[in-house]
């Protein structure tokens, strides 16, 4: 029996990085509910790849969602 893969971590800015934006804007798509922070910690926040992934994968060249 094979080990599921456990689920990969993004911290904001990685998330910012890997998607062309800037920090600010990854905690305003947080405010409008269009990402999911996971707190780990007081100071720690992580974000789902698979969902980061899905999220700017349905997104236009203008930013805004098909």
């Amino acid at each position: 029996m094979l080990n599921p893969t456990p689920p990969q971590r993004l911290r904001a800015k990685q998330v910012a990085s890997e998607n062309s934006i800037g920090l600010s804007t990854v905690w305003r798509y947080v405010k409008l509910g269009k990402l999911n922070p996971i707190r780990v910690t007081d100071g720690v926040t992580v974000f789902d790849r698979d969902e980061v992934n899905a999220f700017f994968a349905g997104k236009t060249s203008t930013g805004v969602s098909k």
